[in-house]
Protein backbone atom coordinates (compact mmCIF):
# COMPACT_ATOMS: atom_id res chain seq x y z
CA UNK A 1 0.00 0.00 0.00
CA UNK A 2 0.91 3.59 -0.15
CA UNK A 3 0.93 3.73 3.35
CA UNK A 4 1.87 0.44 4.71
CA UNK A 5 0.23 1.42 7.74
CA UNK A 6 -3.51 2.73 6.53
CA UNK A 7 -5.22 0.01 9.22
CA UNK A 8 -7.56 2.49 10.66
CA UNK A 9 -11.51 3.41 9.19
CA UNK A 10 -11.08 7.01 7.36
CA UNK A 11 -13.31 9.89 8.21
CA UNK A 12 -16.55 9.95 6.12
CA UNK A 13 -15.69 12.73 4.13
CA UNK A 14 -12.64 10.71 2.99
CA UNK A 15 -14.45 8.07 2.09
CA UNK A 16 -17.49 10.19 0.27
CA UNK A 17 -13.59 11.74 -1.75
CA UNK A 18 -12.88 8.00 -2.51
CA UNK A 19 -15.87 5.61 -3.49
CA UNK A 20 -18.49 8.41 -3.67
CA UNK A 21 -20.66 7.34 -0.67
CA UNK A 22 -20.17 8.57 3.03
CA UNK A 23 -19.11 5.29 4.95
CA UNK A 24 -15.59 4.13 6.75
CA UNK A 25 -14.40 1.50 4.43
CA UNK A 26 -10.95 -0.08 5.10
CA UNK A 27 -10.51 -2.78 3.66
CA UNK A 28 -6.65 -3.34 4.03
CA UNK A 29 -6.45 -5.79 7.13
CA UNK A 30 -9.16 -7.97 5.24
CA UNK A 31 -7.06 -7.95 2.35
CA UNK A 32 -4.18 -9.12 3.83
CA UNK A 33 -6.02 -11.73 5.18
CA UNK A 34 -6.79 -13.34 1.73
CA UNK A 35 -2.93 -12.56 0.99
CA UNK A 36 -1.96 -14.59 3.96
CA UNK A 37 -4.07 -17.11 3.29
CA UNK A 38 -3.03 -17.50 -0.67
CA UNK A 39 0.86 -17.65 0.63
CA UNK A 40 0.32 -20.38 2.71
CA UNK A 41 -1.51 -22.58 0.61
CA UNK A 42 1.04 -21.93 -2.01
CA UNK A 43 3.80 -23.16 0.33
CA UNK A 44 1.96 -25.91 1.19
CA UNK A 45 1.40 -27.09 -2.64
CA UNK A 46 5.40 -25.73 -3.77
CA UNK A 47 6.95 -26.50 -0.48
CA UNK A 48 8.87 -23.41 -1.28
CA UNK A 49 10.64 -21.63 1.43
CA UNK A 50 10.78 -18.49 -0.23
CA UNK A 51 6.81 -18.57 0.51
CA UNK A 52 6.64 -19.44 4.01
CA UNK A 53 9.10 -16.09 4.82
CA UNK A 54 7.01 -13.82 3.20
CA UNK A 55 3.71 -15.13 4.64
CA UNK A 56 5.92 -14.78 7.87
CA UNK A 57 7.32 -11.30 7.10
CA UNK A 58 3.45 -10.24 6.60
CA UNK A 59 1.97 -11.08 9.80
CA UNK A 60 4.78 -9.58 11.76
CA UNK A 61 4.80 -6.32 9.73
CA UNK A 62 0.76 -6.26 10.54
CA UNK A 63 0.83 -6.95 14.30
CA UNK A 64 3.86 -4.68 14.61
CA UNK A 65 1.82 -1.75 12.84
CA UNK A 66 -1.36 -2.75 15.37
CA UNK A 67 1.58 -2.59 18.07
CA UNK A 68 3.10 0.29 16.93
CA UNK A 69 -0.42 2.04 16.54
CA UNK A 70 -1.60 1.25 20.19
CA UNK A 71 -4.99 -0.05 18.87
CA UNK A 72 -6.83 -3.32 19.04
CA UNK A 73 -6.60 -5.71 16.03
CA UNK A 74 -10.34 -5.24 15.77
CA UNK A 75 -11.16 -1.65 16.17
CA UNK A 76 -9.14 -1.72 12.92
CA UNK A 77 -10.53 -1.72 9.14
CA UNK A 78 -14.40 -1.80 8.79
CA UNK A 79 -17.44 -3.06 9.97
CA UNK A 80 -16.65 -2.82 13.08
CA UNK A 81 -13.48 -5.29 13.55
CA UNK A 82 -15.39 -8.48 11.74
CA UNK A 83 -13.26 -7.48 8.82
CA UNK A 84 -9.96 -7.02 10.41
CA UNK A 85 -10.97 -10.14 13.32
CA UNK A 86 -11.12 -12.74 10.07
CA UNK A 87 -7.89 -12.45 9.80
CA UNK A 88 -7.45 -14.67 12.59
CA UNK A 89 -7.91 -18.18 10.72
CA UNK A 90 -5.00 -17.65 8.60
CA UNK A 91 -2.85 -16.15 11.34
CA UNK A 92 -3.29 -19.47 13.15
CA UNK A 93 -2.98 -21.49 9.81
CA UNK A 94 0.73 -20.22 10.15
CA UNK A 95 1.37 -20.83 13.03
CA UNK A 96 0.81 -24.31 12.66
CA UNK A 97 3.78 -24.07 10.37
CA UNK A 98 6.18 -22.20 11.87
CA UNK A 99 5.12 -22.58 16.07
CA UNK A 100 5.82 -18.56 16.86
CA UNK A 101 4.05 -17.68 20.29
CA UNK A 102 3.11 -14.63 18.41
CA UNK A 103 0.78 -15.60 16.14
CA UNK A 104 -1.09 -17.84 18.60
CA UNK A 105 -1.13 -14.78 21.50
CA UNK A 106 -2.47 -12.12 18.30
CA UNK A 107 -5.26 -14.75 17.38
CA UNK A 108 -6.19 -14.92 21.05
CA UNK A 109 -5.95 -11.08 21.21
CA UNK A 110 -8.49 -11.02 18.73
CA UNK A 111 -10.92 -13.25 20.41
CA UNK A 112 -10.70 -11.87 23.50
CA UNK A 113 -11.75 -8.66 21.56
CA UNK A 114 -14.71 -10.38 20.52
CA UNK A 115 -16.18 -11.10 24.06
CA UNK A 116 -14.45 -8.87 26.66
CA UNK A 117 -12.51 -5.31 26.45
CA UNK A 118 -13.39 -1.76 25.84
CA UNK A 119 -13.31 -2.23 22.41
CA UNK A 120 -15.84 -0.57 19.92
CA UNK A 121 -15.88 -3.60 18.02
CA UNK A 122 -19.13 -6.22 17.85
CA UNK A 123 -19.01 -8.40 20.52
CA UNK A 124 -19.81 -11.72 18.43
CA UNK A 125 -18.32 -14.46 21.28
CA UNK A 126 -20.32 -12.61 24.40
CA UNK A 127 -24.07 -11.79 21.77
CA UNK A 128 -23.78 -15.65 20.94
CA UNK A 129 -23.62 -17.01 24.29
CA UNK A 130 -26.05 -14.07 25.82
CA UNK A 131 -28.62 -15.61 23.02
CA UNK A 132 -28.96 -12.31 20.76
CA UNK A 133 -30.49 -12.70 17.36
CA UNK A 134 -27.53 -11.67 15.22
CA UNK A 135 -29.18 -8.69 13.66
CA UNK A 136 -29.48 -6.95 17.29
CA UNK A 137 -26.10 -7.37 18.41
CA UNK A 138 -24.20 -4.15 17.54
CA UNK A 139 -27.72 -1.97 18.60
CA UNK A 140 -25.73 -0.95 21.48
CA UNK A 141 -22.59 0.37 20.21
CA UNK A 142 -22.44 4.26 20.46
CA UNK A 143 -20.49 4.16 17.31
CA UNK A 144 -23.52 2.09 15.43
CA UNK A 145 -25.71 4.87 14.75
CA UNK A 146 -29.20 5.36 12.11
CA UNK A 147 -28.26 2.66 8.95
CA UNK A 148 -25.27 1.71 10.72
CA UNK A 149 -27.84 -0.21 13.26
CA UNK A 150 -28.31 -2.46 10.25
CA UNK A 151 -25.34 -2.42 7.80
CA UNK A 152 -22.78 -3.56 10.90
CA UNK A 153 -24.17 -7.02 10.97
CA UNK A 154 -21.91 -7.91 8.14
CA UNK A 155 -22.85 -11.94 7.03
CA UNK A 156 -19.83 -12.80 4.87
CA UNK A 157 -17.21 -11.79 7.53
CA UNK A 158 -18.64 -12.35 10.71
CA UNK A 159 -19.41 -16.45 9.28
CA UNK A 160 -15.28 -15.58 8.55
CA UNK A 161 -14.08 -14.52 12.24
CA UNK A 162 -16.31 -17.98 13.52
CA UNK A 163 -14.16 -19.66 11.21
CA UNK A 164 -11.16 -18.35 12.75
CA UNK A 165 -12.76 -19.39 16.30
CA UNK A 166 -13.02 -22.95 15.41
CA UNK A 167 -9.21 -22.56 14.77
CA UNK A 168 -8.30 -21.57 17.83
CA UNK A 169 -10.35 -24.29 19.33
CA UNK A 170 -8.36 -26.79 17.25
CA UNK A 171 -5.06 -25.68 18.17
CA UNK A 172 -6.17 -24.66 22.07
CA UNK A 173 -8.64 -27.21 23.06
CA UNK A 174 -11.03 -24.22 25.00
CA UNK A 175 -14.65 -26.17 24.27
CA UNK A 176 -16.30 -22.75 24.97
CA UNK A 177 -14.58 -21.61 21.22
CA UNK A 178 -16.54 -24.63 20.02
CA UNK A 179 -19.42 -24.27 21.92
CA UNK A 180 -19.72 -20.34 21.03
CA UNK A 181 -19.72 -21.29 17.30
CA UNK A 182 -22.42 -24.40 17.83
CA UNK A 183 -24.76 -21.67 19.19
CA UNK A 184 -24.44 -18.99 16.48
CA UNK A 185 -25.28 -21.68 13.69
CA UNK A 186 -28.22 -21.94 15.78
CA UNK A 187 -29.02 -18.56 15.86
CA UNK A 188 -28.54 -18.01 11.99
CA UNK A 189 -30.84 -21.02 11.39
CA UNK A 190 -33.45 -19.48 14.01
CA UNK A 191 -32.82 -15.83 12.85
CA UNK A 192 -31.71 -15.25 9.77
CA UNK A 193 -32.06 -18.96 7.42
CA UNK A 194 -33.49 -17.37 4.12
CA UNK A 195 -35.97 -19.27 1.45
CA UNK A 196 -33.06 -19.92 -1.19
CA UNK A 197 -31.83 -21.81 1.53
CA UNK A 198 -28.77 -19.41 2.94
CA UNK A 199 -28.08 -16.69 5.33
CA UNK A 200 -29.34 -13.22 5.66
CA UNK A 201 -30.33 -10.78 3.01
CA UNK A 202 -27.40 -9.45 0.70
CA UNK A 203 -24.70 -9.76 3.14
CA UNK A 204 -26.18 -8.28 5.95
CA UNK A 205 -28.18 -10.38 9.46
CA UNK A 206 -31.32 -8.75 9.40
CA UNK A 207 -33.69 -11.19 10.51
CA UNK A 208 -33.98 -12.73 7.21
CA UNK A 209 -35.95 -15.65 8.50
CA UNK A 210 -38.84 -13.41 8.49
CA UNK A 211 -38.37 -11.95 5.47
CA UNK A 212 -40.34 -14.00 2.27
CA UNK A 213 -38.41 -12.42 -0.76
CA UNK A 214 -34.61 -13.17 -0.46
CA UNK A 215 -31.49 -12.38 -1.87
CA UNK A 216 -28.71 -13.83 -0.28
CA UNK A 217 -24.56 -12.39 -1.78
CA UNK A 218 -22.85 -15.75 -2.99
CA UNK A 219 -20.05 -15.32 -0.51
CA UNK A 220 -22.67 -15.62 2.44
CA UNK A 221 -23.26 -18.99 1.00
CA UNK A 222 -19.83 -20.33 0.43
CA UNK A 223 -19.09 -19.05 3.84
CA UNK A 224 -22.48 -20.47 5.81
CA UNK A 225 -20.99 -23.91 3.49
CA UNK A 226 -17.68 -23.41 5.15
CA UNK A 227 -18.74 -22.97 8.84
CA UNK A 228 -20.98 -25.97 8.55
CA UNK A 229 -18.45 -28.18 6.88
CA UNK A 230 -15.79 -27.16 9.64
CA UNK A 231 -18.50 -27.64 12.69
CA UNK A 232 -19.06 -30.65 11.19
CA UNK A 233 -15.82 -32.41 10.42
CA UNK A 234 -15.39 -31.61 14.02
CA UNK A 235 -18.77 -33.11 15.90
CA UNK A 236 -19.70 -35.31 13.03
CA UNK A 237 -23.47 -34.19 13.47
CA UNK A 238 -25.55 -34.91 10.13
CA UNK A 239 -27.41 -31.71 10.88
CA UNK A 240 -24.04 -29.56 9.64
CA UNK A 241 -23.86 -31.46 6.82
CA UNK A 242 -27.83 -31.07 6.15
CA UNK A 243 -27.43 -27.52 5.74
CA UNK A 244 -24.24 -27.84 3.61
CA UNK A 245 -25.76 -29.91 1.04
CA UNK A 246 -28.80 -27.72 0.91
CA UNK A 247 -26.58 -25.09 0.18
CA UNK A 248 -24.52 -26.52 -1.98
CA UNK A 249 -27.20 -28.01 -4.21
CA UNK A 250 -29.40 -25.05 -4.70
CA UNK A 251 -28.50 -21.25 -4.13
CA UNK A 252 -24.34 -21.78 -4.37
CA UNK A 253 -25.10 -23.97 -7.48
CA UNK A 254 -27.99 -21.44 -8.41
CA UNK A 255 -25.22 -18.22 -8.30
CA UNK A 256 -23.17 -20.28 -11.21
CA UNK A 257 -23.62 -19.67 -15.05
CA UNK A 258 -23.71 -22.83 -17.20
CA UNK A 259 -20.18 -22.51 -18.74
CA UNK A 260 -18.77 -22.57 -15.01
CA UNK A 261 -16.84 -19.35 -16.01
CA UNK A 262 -18.21 -17.24 -13.86
CA UNK A 263 -20.60 -16.10 -11.04
CA UNK A 264 -23.61 -14.17 -9.50
CA UNK A 265 -22.79 -11.42 -6.72
CA UNK A 266 -26.46 -12.15 -5.10
CA UNK A 267 -28.45 -14.92 -5.55
CA UNK A 268 -32.49 -13.89 -5.55
CA UNK A 269 -35.95 -16.07 -4.76
CA UNK A 270 -37.26 -15.18 -8.04
CA UNK A 271 -36.82 -13.35 -10.95
CA UNK A 272 -33.59 -13.21 -11.68
CA UNK A 273 -29.99 -12.18 -10.08
CA UNK A 274 -28.02 -9.59 -8.98
CA UNK A 275 -24.82 -9.90 -11.48
CA UNK A 276 -21.55 -7.90 -12.17
CA UNK A 277 -23.21 -4.91 -13.46
CA UNK A 278 -25.13 -4.05 -10.41
CA UNK A 279 -21.98 -4.43 -8.79
CA UNK A 280 -20.37 -0.72 -8.65
CA UNK A 281 -16.54 -1.08 -10.80
CA UNK A 282 -16.67 -4.96 -10.39
CA UNK A 283 -17.07 -5.81 -14.06
CA UNK A 284 -14.00 -8.09 -14.46
CA UNK A 285 -13.18 -9.66 -10.63
CA UNK A 286 -15.29 -9.53 -7.51
CA UNK A 287 -15.19 -11.39 -4.33
CA UNK A 288 -18.15 -14.41 -4.92
CA UNK A 289 -15.97 -15.40 -8.20
CA UNK A 290 -12.75 -15.60 -6.47
CA UNK A 291 -14.39 -17.68 -3.54
CA UNK A 292 -16.10 -20.07 -6.26
CA UNK A 293 -13.27 -22.38 -6.88
CA UNK A 294 -12.82 -23.16 -3.07
CA UNK A 295 -16.64 -23.99 -2.71
CA UNK A 296 -16.33 -26.76 -5.28
CA UNK A 297 -12.86 -27.94 -3.80
CA UNK A 298 -15.19 -27.83 -0.45
CA UNK A 299 -18.01 -30.06 -2.11
CA UNK A 300 -16.03 -32.47 -4.18
CA UNK A 301 -13.54 -33.46 -0.60
CA UNK A 302 -16.85 -33.56 2.04
CA UNK A 303 -19.00 -36.32 -0.41
CA UNK A 304 -16.42 -38.74 1.82
CA UNK A 305 -14.35 -38.54 4.70
CA UNK A 306 -12.48 -40.61 6.96
CA UNK A 307 -11.51 -40.92 10.72
CA UNK A 308 -10.03 -43.83 12.50
CA UNK A 309 -12.78 -45.65 12.50
CA UNK A 310 -14.92 -45.91 9.33
CA UNK A 311 -15.28 -44.08 5.77
CA UNK A 312 -18.38 -41.55 6.00
CA UNK A 313 -19.96 -41.18 3.20
CA UNK A 314 -22.04 -37.78 3.25
CA UNK A 315 -23.47 -36.41 -0.04
CA UNK A 316 -24.51 -38.39 -2.33
CA UNK A 317 -22.85 -36.89 -5.07
CA UNK A 318 -22.12 -39.24 -9.03
CA UNK A 319 -18.41 -39.59 -7.98
CA UNK A 320 -15.90 -42.04 -8.03
CA UNK A 321 -13.52 -41.68 -4.79
CA UNK A 322 -10.44 -43.29 -3.70
CA UNK A 323 -9.14 -43.78 0.23
CA UNK A 324 -6.35 -45.89 1.03
CA UNK A 325 -7.39 -48.90 -0.65
CA UNK A 326 -10.83 -48.40 -0.93
CA UNK A 327 -12.55 -47.64 -4.18
CA UNK A 328 -15.81 -45.99 -4.13
CA UNK A 329 -18.01 -45.01 -7.26
CA UNK A 330 -21.15 -43.66 -6.29
CA UNK A 331 -23.82 -43.53 -9.28
CA UNK A 332 -26.58 -40.61 -10.52
CA UNK A 333 -30.05 -40.52 -9.35
CA UNK A 334 -30.10 -38.39 -5.69
CA UNK A 335 -31.00 -35.75 -7.23
CA UNK A 336 -33.40 -36.22 -9.41
CA UNK A 337 -35.02 -39.95 -8.19
CA UNK A 338 -33.60 -39.58 -4.50
CA UNK A 339 -31.96 -43.19 -5.15
CA UNK A 340 -28.31 -44.24 -5.90
CA UNK A 341 -25.92 -46.95 -5.94
CA UNK A 342 -22.60 -47.23 -3.70
CA UNK A 343 -20.10 -49.97 -5.41
CA UNK A 344 -17.36 -49.85 -3.11
CA UNK A 345 -14.09 -52.06 -3.70
CA UNK A 346 -11.88 -52.88 -0.89
CA UNK A 347 -8.79 -55.47 -0.38
CA UNK A 348 -9.98 -55.59 3.41
CA UNK A 349 -12.70 -55.24 5.24
CA UNK A 350 -14.42 -51.87 5.41
CA UNK A 351 -16.40 -50.06 7.77
CA UNK A 352 -19.02 -47.47 6.26
CA UNK A 353 -20.86 -44.88 7.78
CA UNK A 354 -24.21 -44.15 5.61
CA UNK A 355 -25.78 -40.31 5.99
CA UNK A 356 -29.28 -40.59 6.03
CA UNK A 357 -30.51 -36.67 5.94
CA UNK A 358 -32.88 -35.37 8.27
CA UNK A 359 -35.45 -35.01 5.31
CA UNK A 360 -35.35 -38.27 4.55
CA UNK A 361 -38.52 -39.56 6.77
CA UNK A 362 -37.97 -43.39 4.99
CA UNK A 363 -34.92 -44.79 4.10
CA UNK A 364 -34.33 -48.40 2.65
CA UNK A 365 -30.95 -49.46 2.47
CA UNK A 366 -30.14 -52.92 0.42
CA UNK A 367 -26.88 -54.76 0.86
CA UNK A 368 -26.30 -58.69 0.56
CA UNK A 369 -29.89 -59.29 0.32
CA UNK A 370 -30.62 -57.41 3.51
CA UNK A 371 -33.21 -54.44 4.01
CA UNK A 372 -32.36 -51.69 6.43
CA UNK A 373 -34.63 -49.42 7.70
CA UNK A 374 -32.68 -46.45 8.74
CA UNK A 375 -33.56 -43.04 11.14
CA UNK A 376 -33.59 -40.09 9.54
CA UNK A 377 -30.93 -37.52 10.81
CA UNK A 378 -28.05 -39.87 11.66
CA UNK A 379 -25.61 -41.77 10.08
CA UNK A 380 -26.34 -45.96 9.23
CA UNK A 381 -22.93 -48.32 10.59
CA UNK A 382 -22.30 -50.95 7.39
CA UNK A 383 -19.32 -53.55 7.12
CA UNK A 384 -18.58 -54.20 4.51
CA UNK A 385 -16.47 -57.55 3.57
CA UNK A 386 -13.83 -57.38 1.16
CA UNK A 387 -13.77 -57.44 -2.49
CA UNK A 388 -16.82 -56.20 -4.29
CA UNK A 389 -19.85 -55.15 -2.73
CA UNK A 390 -23.05 -53.24 -4.14
CA UNK A 391 -25.34 -51.51 -1.83
CA UNK A 392 -28.70 -49.65 -3.05
CA UNK A 393 -30.45 -46.35 -1.11
CA UNK A 394 -33.66 -44.97 -1.39
CA UNK A 395 -34.46 -41.66 -0.11
CA UNK A 396 -37.95 -40.51 0.56
CA UNK A 397 -39.19 -38.39 -2.56
CA UNK A 398 -41.91 -36.58 -0.73
CA UNK A 399 -42.82 -33.39 -1.98
CA UNK A 400 -42.13 -31.02 1.02
CA UNK A 401 -43.99 -28.27 1.47
CA UNK A 402 -42.57 -24.70 2.96
CA UNK A 403 -45.46 -22.30 4.44
CA UNK A 404 -44.78 -19.03 6.56
CA UNK A 405 -46.80 -16.13 7.86
CA UNK A 406 -43.83 -13.37 7.04
CA UNK A 407 -43.85 -10.37 9.39
CA UNK A 408 -42.08 -8.82 5.88
CA UNK A 409 -43.49 -10.11 2.67
CA UNK A 410 -40.84 -7.82 0.59
CA UNK A 411 -38.23 -5.93 2.65
CA UNK A 412 -38.18 -2.32 2.82
CA UNK A 413 -34.78 -0.96 0.81
CA UNK A 414 -32.54 0.85 3.77
CA UNK A 415 -30.47 3.67 2.30
CA UNK A 416 -27.19 1.56 2.06
CA UNK A 417 -28.71 -1.23 -0.54
CA UNK A 418 -30.47 1.38 -2.43
CA UNK A 419 -27.04 2.71 -3.51
CA UNK A 420 -26.07 -0.07 -4.79
CA UNK A 421 -28.99 -1.80 -6.91
CA UNK A 422 -32.16 -0.17 -5.80
CA UNK A 423 -32.82 -0.13 -9.25
CA UNK A 424 -33.00 -3.56 -9.57
CA UNK A 425 -35.27 -4.87 -6.88
CA UNK A 426 -38.40 -4.57 -7.27
CA UNK A 427 -38.98 -6.39 -10.22
CA UNK A 428 -38.95 -9.86 -7.83
CA UNK A 429 -40.85 -8.65 -5.25
CA UNK A 430 -43.78 -10.84 -4.01
CA UNK A 431 -47.23 -9.29 -2.09
CA UNK A 432 -48.59 -11.88 -0.52
CA UNK A 433 -47.22 -14.99 1.25
CA UNK A 434 -46.45 -18.29 -0.89
CA UNK A 435 -45.18 -21.28 -0.21
CA UNK A 436 -41.73 -23.14 -1.39
CA UNK A 437 -41.55 -26.92 -2.04
CA UNK A 438 -38.95 -29.42 -2.39
CA UNK A 439 -37.89 -32.81 -3.07
CA UNK A 440 -35.30 -34.71 -1.53
CA UNK A 441 -32.21 -32.39 -1.03
CA UNK A 442 -33.56 -30.30 -4.30
CA UNK A 443 -35.42 -27.00 -4.20
CA UNK A 444 -37.61 -26.53 -7.35
CA UNK A 445 -38.82 -23.62 -9.13
CA UNK A 446 -40.78 -22.94 -11.84
CA UNK A 447 -38.92 -21.56 -15.00
CA UNK A 448 -39.66 -19.88 -18.21
CA UNK A 449 -37.59 -22.52 -19.30
CA UNK A 450 -40.13 -25.24 -18.39
CA UNK A 451 -42.88 -22.91 -20.41
CA UNK A 452 -44.26 -20.91 -17.37
CA UNK A 453 -45.14 -17.88 -18.17
CA UNK A 454 -45.26 -14.80 -15.41
CA UNK A 455 -48.39 -14.84 -14.85
CA UNK A 456 -47.81 -18.34 -13.50
CA UNK A 457 -44.85 -17.16 -11.72
CA UNK A 458 -45.34 -13.48 -10.42
CA UNK A 459 -49.31 -13.86 -10.42
CA UNK A 460 -51.63 -13.95 -7.76
CA UNK A 461 -52.66 -18.01 -7.49
CA UNK A 462 -50.89 -19.14 -3.97
CA UNK A 463 -50.94 -22.79 -1.93
CA UNK A 464 -50.55 -20.59 1.70
CA UNK A 465 -53.65 -20.92 3.34
CA UNK A 466 -54.72 -23.95 0.89
CA UNK A 467 -56.00 -27.56 1.26
CA UNK A 468 -54.57 -29.63 -0.74
CA UNK A 469 -52.99 -32.80 -1.82
CA UNK A 470 -49.56 -33.35 -4.31
CA UNK A 471 -48.26 -35.90 -6.63
CA UNK A 472 -44.79 -35.56 -7.88
CA UNK A 473 -43.91 -37.12 -11.18
CA UNK A 474 -40.04 -37.22 -12.28
CA UNK A 475 -39.68 -35.88 -15.91
CA UNK A 476 -36.65 -36.12 -18.02
CA UNK A 477 -34.12 -33.98 -16.32
CA UNK A 478 -31.76 -33.48 -19.78
CA UNK A 479 -29.24 -31.19 -18.22
CA UNK A 480 -30.69 -30.03 -15.09
CA UNK A 481 -30.46 -31.40 -11.81
CA UNK A 482 -34.40 -32.61 -11.71
CA UNK A 483 -37.33 -31.80 -13.50
CA UNK A 484 -41.18 -32.53 -11.63
CA UNK A 485 -44.68 -32.80 -12.86
CA UNK A 486 -46.42 -31.50 -9.86
CA UNK A 487 -50.63 -32.30 -9.75
CA UNK A 488 -52.27 -30.09 -7.19
CA UNK A 489 -56.07 -31.24 -6.13
CA UNK A 490 -56.99 -28.47 -4.79
CA UNK A 491 -60.98 -27.47 -3.78
CA UNK A 492 -61.26 -25.75 -7.53
CA UNK A 493 -59.94 -28.41 -9.24
CA UNK A 494 -56.51 -30.28 -10.13
CA UNK A 495 -53.65 -27.68 -10.94
CA UNK A 496 -50.46 -29.49 -13.38
CA UNK A 497 -46.95 -27.39 -12.35
CA UNK A 498 -43.83 -28.15 -14.13
CA UNK A 499 -40.89 -27.17 -11.98
CA UNK A 500 -37.43 -28.06 -11.93
CA UNK A 501 -34.19 -27.49 -10.01
CA UNK A 502 -33.62 -24.13 -8.27
CA UNK A 503 -29.89 -23.93 -9.79
CA UNK A 504 -30.58 -24.85 -13.15
CA UNK A 505 -33.98 -22.64 -13.54
CA UNK A 506 -32.05 -19.63 -12.43
CA UNK A 507 -28.68 -19.60 -13.73
CA UNK A 508 -29.05 -17.78 -16.56
CA UNK A 509 -29.89 -14.43 -15.38
CA UNK A 510 -32.42 -13.10 -17.44
CA UNK A 511 -35.18 -10.77 -16.06
CA UNK A 512 -38.99 -12.87 -15.49
CA UNK A 513 -37.27 -16.31 -15.40
CA UNK A 514 -37.93 -18.29 -12.31
CA UNK A 515 -39.35 -18.39 -8.96
CA UNK A 516 -39.34 -20.25 -5.96
CA UNK A 517 -42.89 -19.66 -4.56
CA UNK A 518 -46.06 -21.30 -5.63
Amino acid sequence: YANPKLILPPSTEAARRAVGFECDFCWNIWCQKYTLWGLIEAYELLSDERILAAAKRLAAQLISTVRELGVHPCETGTFFGVASGSVMKPILLLYCHTGDSALLDFAKEIADGFENGETECIKIIKKTLDGAPPHTWNYDNPRAVGDKKHTSQKAYEMMSCFEGILELYRLTGIEKYLDVTRRFFDLLIEYEYNNVLSVGFTDRFLGAARIQDSSSEVCDIIHFMRLAAELFLLTEDEMYMNYYEAAFLNPFLASITRDGAWCAFAVRSSSYHVTDSNVIGMKYNHCCVNNMPRAFESAASLIATKNNEAIYINTYLESSIRIGDTHLEISDGYTDRCCVKIACRTTHGQALMLRIPSWSKKTLIKYKGEEYSAACGCYLPLVLTAGENQIEVEFDSTPRFKFGNYDSVSFDLLPFFKKQYDHSMPAYRTSFNKATVSIGPILLAMSAELGATREDMFGDFTLSGKEFECKAAPLSREDSLARYELKLMLDGGEKTIKMQDFATAANRFTPDDFTIFI
